[in-house]
């Protein structure tokens, strides 16, 4: 089914999906800068692995507040002024990463965690409104596009952290952010009818929909899929330097194999959804993510260490956008303000399941123990999904 408009759109559809790939590339790159940059930042400041895991919450937990403030903006001014407040938080945070002392960084991080919590939504629901001939399918490119700049962050710090540090390379991008800022507030866009703007949702409205059958287990599944892949390619790079017969190139790094497998995913899936249900899809992904974590914890060289990681972000390549596509499925035109819901979800799993995987590693001594809480956690969304999935009587927009 075609996709319809349901907010103004630009003059030039192109030049606006343009802007959201672009953006969603950088975005991509500071939002996983994180993981390559952590053993840099350990041994930099002598961090703890809970005080290393403390990174996570800043980042994703604000994003939880960004999200909610989405809830409230998109209601009132177009997208595009929106994604340009983003961009104003992404280069304040980007121009104070890699300072110390590394609380300092970690406000930084926090700061590029809001701004992410605010552009994220914004994309992706802008992305369902635009002009499209598969719905699920222009989703998964435009996160396809976040996964390029998750590819390149780690094989960017790899290569530029020696010469010019982690906070040379973070104003290079703080930059190119500023730029995209300036042009997404100088965009000549259509305003919100007062209308729109001035409608209010009570709290009989949102637990009216939160009663629908596939809510609950389509907000913790928004809940655990984004911990479970921040904890996956949040901490395997660290969990790399510390097997034998370490990594030399960036190419074999555990976070750049991690999201290559990603983007390869998200690459294939408008091939897959022409032919299978995003339920199947969603379905063996998820146990493939399931899979490639058991070889993370069981692996003891590099190798193994690397296959696992290829599976587990091919795995999780489909779900988010998958999940997305869902939410604007089950709750057509309510979607727009019930995603600062089931958006802040993912943020919170983005701070909280990483985070304690840092708690357990430190407790434990062991970070391969604590990699069974993203391998527990993947089995459980499999069993998730079949409760969240639309139910055939549910109009598809596929």
């Amino acid at each position: 089914m075609d996709s319809t408009v349901s907010s103004p759109s630009a003059p030039n559809p192109r030049f606006e999906w343009f802007l959201l790939h672009a953006g969603f590339i950088l975005i991509g790159i500071i939002t996983n800068i994180l993981a390559p940059s952590l053993p840099i930042f350990s041994r930099q400041w002598s961090l703890t692995y809970a005080q290393a895991g403390l990174f996570f919450p800043a980042q994703y937990v604000t994003s939880m507040f960004g999200v909610i403030a989405t809830g409230w903006l998109v209601s009132r001014y177009h997208s595009s002024k929106v994604l340009g407040l983003s961009f104003v938080f992404l280069s304040l945070g980007m121009a104070f990463l890699g300072i110390s002392p590394w609380r300092l960084t970690a406000i930084a991080v926090a700061f590029n965690g809001f701004g992410y919590g605010l552009a994220n939504p914004t994309t992706n629901l802008r992305a369902t409104q635009l002009p499209s001939k598969n719905i699920a399918a222009s989703v998964s490119l435009l996160n396809f596009s976040w996964g390029v700049g998750a590819v390149a962050s780690p094989f960017i710090v790899q290569k530029a952290a020696p010469f010019i540090g982690v906070h040379g390379l973070s104003m290079l991008v703080a930059a190119l952010t500023t730029a995209l800022c300036v042009v997404h507030f100088l965009r000549s866009v259509p305003t919100p009818s007062l209308a729109t703007s001035s409608r209010r949702h009570t709290l009989s409205d949102w637990l009216d929909r939160l009663r629908q059958r596939p809510a609950i287990p389509l907000l913790l599944l928004f809940f655990l899929y984004v911990g479970t892949e921040v904890s996956i390619g949040g901490w395997v790079t660290e969990y790399g330097s510390r097997l034998p017969h370490l990594y030399t190139s960036a190419f074999a790094s555990p976070a750049f194999i991690f999201y290559s497998f990603m983007v390869l995913g998200r690459g294939l899936a408008p091939l897959f959804l022409e032919r299978l249900s995003t339920f199947h899809i969603s379905i063996v992904g998820l146990l493939l993510a399931a899979l490639g974590a058991a070889l993370v914890v069981l692996s003891t060289t590099q190798f193994f260490l690397l296959v696992g990681c290829g599976i587990a972000g091919f795995g999780c390549a489909p779900q988010y956008p998958i999940f997305v596509t869902w939410l604007a499925q089950i709750y057509r035109e309510d979607s727009t303000w019930l995603s600062a819901l089931f958006f802040s979800a993912g943020g919170l799993g983005g701070g909280v399941l990483p985070w304690l995987v840092g708690i357990i590693a430190s407790q434990s001594h062991s970070l391969r123990a604590a990699f069974l809480l993203p391998l527990t956690v993947s089995l459980v969304m499999a069993l998730l999904s079949l409760r969240a999935r639309p139910r055939p009587s549910t109009p598809t927009p596929l």
